[in-house]
């Protein structure tokens, strides 16, 4: 796997101190570096490429943690829970501990950088943005390149600008729009803009971008930003944008009291007025993906196998393949930081077999990634009913199994008793009971707890457990189903376009159709699927936020499984009952993440009138 974009990702630390600052600094300070260094690095075509790489590293992220102990971004939303206070230290990044709890502070968000020991998240979005700024400026420099090549590269540059805006967007709401290097040489202000001029301004660049992409790559340049991306990734914001966090209807006003100011600079939270034609334009947005995909050479992964019979690439189910299956044709953008072989400074793939990965990745050294019920009980049995678990059970896998769940819970979910692989064999999270001994997966650093399940998306099972096929995605196409689905019907009620594409996703999951008669009812609908459809990818967090479920759903206790193991007639049977986990607390001021103190004492955020620019209750 080692193509021109991965070789090019192994060289990008080489200038990582000459073209971005360091980890503590302010994104306001003079980038270190002088013109003579930056004309030596955009003089020729190679050089040019390690410019590119630091964007891309910097840029690209998805929501795959960049540390040896990052978590999983799941973990302050109901998939969740790692088990606290005892593994805090292993969710550091995220702050999931002071996070469930209703603690975090403005210096200590849920927006992660590079780590908790490289400074806040907030500054690493600009280092991007800075660093896609300077490819923009500098890119003509290049004497040994011909203008296709450098147009292309403006393309992938006005991309990176623009999904760092969006993922500022949403952890902040209105933010500072930066198009062009912050170069120090004076006094900066650069206030937050409202949610509409950030929108506008990532669309912008995004059609400007899909302008300049070509529609494919060569499979050298796996990885690359393509025209289809771009389209992607307006699509995204206009959902979002279009949800009742951003567009507030009359009925749902009482959502945000606590996280609105109540005057006019809600214009940095909110659209001034709910109107229904940001619907129509998501819409048409994630239409235009969808019907641009086949010139990209992309479509929804299905072969017609919906269920999972063994642990290799021809015996996994469709879902599971979608996420273990390398390039396929499902995937849109993909982070390949995993395909960087090992010793490089950088993206060397090592996070996805540590800490984030699960107990059962990792043993008696994981931390374990539990899955609640609440989460579990979103799983729809697999005739489309809703179901719901009982307090104690005598078997576990036996009655897991009986409930003949949606196929995708036993691609994404282990439990105690599964098969999971022949390096693993059946998974033993059981506490030993009357049986001889713990299960070796039981333990905890809060001691023996026998919890029974965690998720297992993106932890190696084919291929004898290697980690080498993982790509994490950016933006798959199923996503751009169910964005359309949702928006069209918003805008006009379930029409026969919007259950087809919600039923394309069911299908491909060996679900039967759904046909809601009314727009509340295919809301419900669809919310659901995507929770299933996109559980562990990092969407869950934004669209609790974005619906305003948030409030509801995170407010409360979240429970979880233990198993006991009991000697019946000579045979292992694990016993099993349900248990408190956490009890979650999200006051309404979550909806909108703090902005760091130190960049709020520096009162460029706000206005001449006063206002510091924090969002509000911070």
């Amino acid at each position: 796997m080692k193509t021109k974009n991965i070789i090019i990702l192994l060289l990008a630390c080489l200038i990582g101190g000459i073209l971005s600052p360091g980890c503590k600094k302010s994104f306001l300070e003079k980038p270190k570096g002088g013109s003579v260094t930056v004309d030596t690095i955009f003089h020729t075509k190679n050089q040019a490429q390690y410019a590119v790489a630091q964007m891309y590293m910097l840029c690209i992220r998805g929501y795959f943690p960049e540390t040896y102990d990052g978590c999983r971004p799941e973990a302050i939303t109901d998939q969740l829970y790692i088990i606290h206070p005892a593994y805090d230290w292993a969710s550091n990044t995220i702050g999931t501990g002071t996070y469930i709890t209703g603690n975090m502070s403005a210096n200590a968000t849920c927006d992660y950088g590079f780590g908790a020991d490289n400074g806040n998240g907030f500054g690493w979005h600009y280092k991007g943005i800075r660093q896609a700024n300077l490819v923009l400026k500098n890119i003509n420099m290049v004497t040994d390149a011909d203008n296709s090549w450098k147009q292309d590269v403006k393309g992938q540059a006005l991309f990176c600008r623009a999904m760092q805006h969006y993922e500022l967007f949403r952890y902040y709401g209105g933010i500072p729009i930066v198009n062009k290097p912050l170069d120090g040489t004076g006094k900066i202000s650069v206030p937050r803009s409202s949610v509409q001029s950030v929108v506008d301004s990532v669309v912008k660049w995004c059609d400007q971008a899909a302008a300049l992409l070509p529609a494919t790559r060569p499979s050298a340049d796996y990885g690359r930003i393509t025209k289809l991306a771009a389209l992607a990734l307006k699509s995204r914001i206009l959902l979002y944008a279009a949800s009742p966090l951003y567009n507030t209807p009359a009925n749902l006003k009482s959502e945000v009291t606590g996280a609105r100011y109540g005057d006019g600079r809600d214009t940095v939270l909110a659209y001034p007025t709910y109107d229904p034609e940001r619907w129509n334009k998501a819409a048409k947005a994630a239409k235009d993906v969808i019907d641009a995909a086949g010139a990209s050479a992309v479509s929804l992964y299905n072969t017609g196998k919906a269920v999972t019979t063994g642990e290799t690439y021809a015996t996994i189910g469709d879902y599971e393949s979608v996420w273990n299956v390398f390039a396929n044709q499902e995937l849109i953008l993909v982070n390949t930081s995993n395909q960087v072989p090992s010793g490089n400074a950088w993206g060397d793939g090592s996070a996805w077999g540590q800490y984030l990965s699960s107990k059962l990745r990792l043993a008696q050294w994981g931390v374990k990634n539990n899955v609640p019920i609440e989460f579990m009980q979103q799983y729809e049995k697999k005739d489309g009913t809703k179901w719901t678990l009982p307090a104690s059970g005598t078997d576990l896998p036996s009655d897991i199994k009986a409930l003949d769940l949606d196929p995708r819970f036993y691609q994404t979910i282990a439990y105690d008793g599964m098969y999971y692989s022949s390096q693993r064999g059946t998974l033993a999270y059981y506490k030993k009971g009357d049986y001889s001994t713990d299960g070796n997966l039981a333990s905890s650093d809060a001691g023996v707890d026998g919890y029974a399940m965690e998720t297992y998306k993106f932890v190696a099972r084919v291929d004898n457990m290697s980690d080498n096929h993982f790509a994490w995605p950016v933006f798959r196409l199923a996503e751009f189903y169910l964005n359309y689905a949702e928006a069209i019907n918003e805008y006009q009620g379930p029409t026969g376009d919007a259950t087809n594409y919600l039923n394309l996703i069911r299908k491909r999951a060996g679900m039967p159709e759904k046909h809601p008669v009314d727009a509340g009812a295919f809301r419900d609908a669809v919310q659901n699927e995507r929770t299933i459809e996109f559980a562990y990818e990092g969407h869950r967090y934004n669209d609790l936020n974005r619906w305003l479920k948030a409030k509801s759903v995170l407010n409360g206790t979240l429970h979880g499984i233990v198993t006991t193991a009991r000697n019946v007639g000579g045979t292992l049977k694990r016993t099993w009952q349900t248990t408190s986990f956490v009890t979650r607390v999200f006051p309404a001021r979550y909806y909108y993440v703090p902005f760091p103190n130190d960049e709020v004492s520096k009162r460029y955020l706000g206005n001449a009138k006063g206002w510091d620019g924090q969002n509000p209750g911070w």
